[in-house]
C-alpha cells in the first residue's frame, strides 16, 4: 500500500546497509568483522535478486545493525519474484496509504509496553471495500544450532488480534485502522507487517509492500513512557 520502486537506491539492501552502518559509526571492515562475514559475502548484496544472501547472513547483519532480520528480509522479499497463489487484485481496485496517525517507524517504547498503532488508508480505486480485513502476515522467525536447538531471533511484536475487519469504505474514501500491540520483554527492534486480505481471507493486493509498524524498545525507566491514549474511532 504505500507505493516502492523496488528498484531505486532507496530500497536496495546494500545501500540500506551502508547508510545504517553510517548511522552507527561503524565502517564497513568493523561492520564485517562483527558480524563475522568477509567484505566480498558484504558486496554480494549488490547482486540481488541474482544471488540471495544466506538466512545466516541476514541475521548476523541484523544483529550488528541493531535491527530486526525481517527488516533485512523485506529488501529480499521486494526483489524476487515469487509465484502468485493468490487472485489478482481486481480492475480498479487500489489502496494507498494516507499516514502513520500513532507511532512512526522509530518509535521508542518500554519493554513490554503496550502501545496502539492507528494508519490511515484511502480506497484510490473505483471498487468498493466490504467485508475487508487488515491481516497481520508475521511468521516466527528462528534459528537452530548444531544439536537442534530451537532459538528465536526476536520474540517480535504481539498483537492483541491478528485480524481486524475494515468497515465499508467507498470510492475516494479514508479509514483508520487500529491494533494494539505489545512489544518484547527486552531491548531490540520489532516489526509486524500486515495487508488487505477480502471476506474469504484472500490478499487484495498480492503485489503490495503492505503496512507495518516497526517500534525501538529501549531500557529506560517506566515513567518515561506514557500510558497509551485512548482509542481513536475509523473514519
Amino acid at each position: 500500500m504505500r507505493p516502492r520502486d523496488p528498484q531505486g537506491s532507496d530500497h536496495r539492501l546494500d545501500v540500506f546497509v551502508r547508510q545504517r552502518s553510517a548511522q552507527l559509526g561503524l565502517s564497513l571492515t568493523e561492520l564485517c568483522r562483527r558480524a563475522g562475514i568477509s567484505r566480498q559475502t558484504l558486496y554480494e548484496l549488490e547482486r540481488l535478486p541474482h544471488k540471495l544472501p544466506s538466512l545466516t547472513t541476514v541475521v548476523a547483519l541484523a544483529q550488528v545493525l541493531d535491527v530486526h532480520p525481517m527488516r533485512l528480509l523485506q529488501f529480499v522479499f521486494e526483489l524476487v519474484p515469487m509465484k502468485d497463489t493468490h487472485r489478482r487484485a481486481r480492475a480498479g481496485d487500489r489502496s494507498a496509504f494516507v499516514a502513520d496517525i500513532t507511532c512512526p517507524d522509530g518509535t521508542a517504547v518500554g519493554p513490554g509496553q503496550r502501545f496502539e498503532k492507528i494508519w490511515s488508508l484511502q480506497n484510490v480505486g473505483t471498487v468498493p471495500w466490504h467485508g475487508r480485513a487488515l491481516q497481520c502476515r508475521d511468521d516466527e522467525v528462528a534459528i537452530y544450532d548444531t544439536v537442534g536447538g530451537r532459538v528465536l531471533v526476536s520474540p517480535g511484536l504481539r498483537p492483541d488480534q491478528r485480524t481486524v475487519p475494515l468497515p465499508d469504505v467507498a470510492p475516494g474514501e479514508t479509514v483508520q485502522v487500529a491494533v494494539w500491540f505489545t512489544a518484547p520483554g527486552q531491548p531490540c527492534s520489532a516489526i509486524s507487517y500486515w495487508k488487505l486480505v477480502d471476506s474469504d481471507g484472500q490478499l487484495c493486493f498480492p503485489a503490495s509492500a503492505g503496512l507495518w509498524a516497526q517500534v525501538r524498545v529501549v531500557a529506560l525507566a517506566a515513567s518515561a513512557f506514557a500510558n497509551p491514549g485512548p482509542a481513536v474511532k475509523s473514519a
